[in-house]
């Protein structure tokens, strides 16, 4: 592949193909929007409370408004990505996605956090509330389908796919340490350690700053591969040549995205893996459910945000050997053998909590055996979920490979987009479920806080979901790799068939 002016891109021959090379430094810069999309993703799991303190509502029409929201989201992916493709290559797509898309979901946090909560109640207050979210949602999706096709963008490199991996893992777990630790030192303890509207409302404006430093990094780090060079090298495909002669309208159809589903078994097992492993993760970062683990069985916000700071640093360590591990033997196999570690963790956690029972839980929160035996097994955890979130970031960069080779169309933005819409679609009811949830054990109109009595339901209840729901996820993997054809030796073929492709391509324009 021919290098693009300013030095964008470096060519690396192996496994008898030219691949394309990112710098470390564009590397880390370039997934550095992970970092502010998982900013906004932390801020919105207080909606619940905000909706219930703020607005007027109860827990359970809160939770089916969330619902609602993040179906809205999903379709509002499939739109932007199809936009995102239709936008004229002359234009720099990335940035202008991703400074819009901050702006706009930066505005809707404010409103909904700030300007206008406890201004408004009743069905006025339903309203608003609706509203502003889905300002929010706009914005955050359009800045996520900005920096969504960085990573793919940026490298072919299978080495440096795990590369790009295990930074957008690092992001996405050292940011929440970040943050969690701004909010359990800093805010909560000037709010007497209780979720309220002003410990919120600090919140908020923080969290805003600290997302726009991310998206600043990042258009700096995309700055040399967000130009017309870039997508014009990766346009060139038999895709627009379609069997009738004509020439085929410049950009993405309707029916390009349902054959992206329809036709490609690799892309339908990528995405039931993921989503099943999203689902199970967002239900057990609900708000509602972390504050029953933390706040009433730990019954000590500090000392289990301590825990995760600890666990998350040696578990990101952890992670990077897997990260040569996925490199070595590429996201198949990777993905079946930390699944399968990740049960095992699971089952263990279980039953480890269970003995404690909900009074020992406690336990955990004050020096002694229960807290280490707790901190080895939640390293573990933290290090098999990066890994396994390193293997879900190499298979989507494959799947757009494997389409592109499987029907000539370079499509990262659009499968961004399916991808984002099924998974929001599933996910969209993890709001109301965990609403649900803490009213059969009895948060009718409330909601959990620290100092709650902490009882053998609300240990079941956060186990149960923060736990046992995962590993449910992680047997779905195991299943859907028997299905999944891209492994290391066939993704090497791919690279080769679409080299390939491009020559013969490039070679007829001449």
């Amino acid at each position: 592949m021919a290098v693009q002016k300013g030095g964008m891109l470096n060519a690396s021959a192996r496994d008898g193909v030219q691949y394309r090379k990112a710098s470390i430094m564009q590397l880390v810069l370039g997934m550095a929007n992970n970092g502010c999309g998982i900013t906004f993703y932390l801020l919105m799991i207080y909606a619940s409370y905000i909706g219930t303190q703020g607005y007027g509502m109860v827990p359970g029409l809160v939770g089916g408004i969330l619902m609602a929201m993040r179906i809205f989201d999903g379709v509002t992916d499939a739109l932007i990505a199809t936009a995102f493709e239709k936008m004229s290559p002359k234009l720099p797509k990335v940035r202008i996605f991703l400074i819009s898309g901050w702006v706009l979901a930066s505005l809707g946090v404010l409103l909904l956090y700030n300007w206008a909560a406890g201004k408004f109640t009743g069905v006025a207050g339903i309203i608003v509330f609706i509203i502003v979210y889905v300002l929010y949602i706009m914005g955050y999706t359009i800045n996520g389908m900005g920096g969504g096709t960085v990573g793919i963008m940026i490298t072919n490199d299978p080495t440096q796919r795990s590369m790009v991996g295990l930074l957008s893992t690092a992001y996405s777990y050292l940011v929440p340490m970040l943050v969690g630790n701004i909010m359990a030192f800093l805010i909560l303890p000037k709010h007497d350690n209780q979720y309220d509207m002003p410990c919120l409302a600090e919140a908020c404006w923080l969290y805003v700053a600290i997302s726009g430093v991310f998206m600043i990094l990042c258009c700096i780090g995309v700055s040399k591969v967000d130009v017309p060079e870039m997508y014009e090298a990766l346009a060139v495909s038999d895709g627009n040549k379609p069997k009738d002669g004509k020439k085929k309208k410049s950009g993405v159809t309707f029916k390009d995205i349902v054959a992206v589903l329809k036709d490609n078994r690799e892309t339908q097992m990528y995405m039931l893996t993921c989503i099943s492993d999203k689902f199970a993760q967002q239900m057990g970062t609900q708000a509602v459910i972390t504050t029953l683990l933390s706040g009433v069985l730990i019954g000590n916000y500090q000392a289990a945000q301590m825990i995760g700071n600890v666990t998350m640093v040696v578990g990101l360590v952890c992670a990077f050997t897997g990260g040569v591990f996925v490199a070595r033997f590429g996201a198949k196999k990777s993905t079946t053998v930390w699944s399968w570690a990740s049960i095992a963790l699971g089952i263990i956690m279980i039953v480890f909590c269970t003995i404690l029972g909900p009074k020992g839980m406690s336990k955990i929160g004050a020096w002694g055996l229960p807290l280490i035996l707790y901190c080895v097994l939640q390293i573990g955890f933290t290090a098999t979920r990066m890994i396994l979130t390193i293997t879900g970031n190499v298979m989507r960069a494959d799947v757009v490979d494997y389409e592109l080779d499987r029907s000539g169309n370079y499509f990262p933005a659009v499968l961004a987009g399916v991808y984002n819409f099924i998974d929001k679609l599933i996910t969209s009811v993890c709001s109301l479920i965990a609403g649900i949830l803490i009213m059969v054990i009895g948060y009718v109109n409330t909601v959990p806080q620290q100092g709650d009595t902490p009882t053998w339901p609300i240990l079941f209840m956060a186990v149960g979901v923060s736990v046992g729901l995962p590993i449910i996820g992680w047997l779905i993997n195991v299943v859907c790799m028997k299905f999944y054809s891209l492994d290391k030796e066939r993704m090497v073929q791919v690279a080769k068939n679409i080299n390939e492709k491009k020559k013969e391509a490039q070679a007829a324009q001449q």
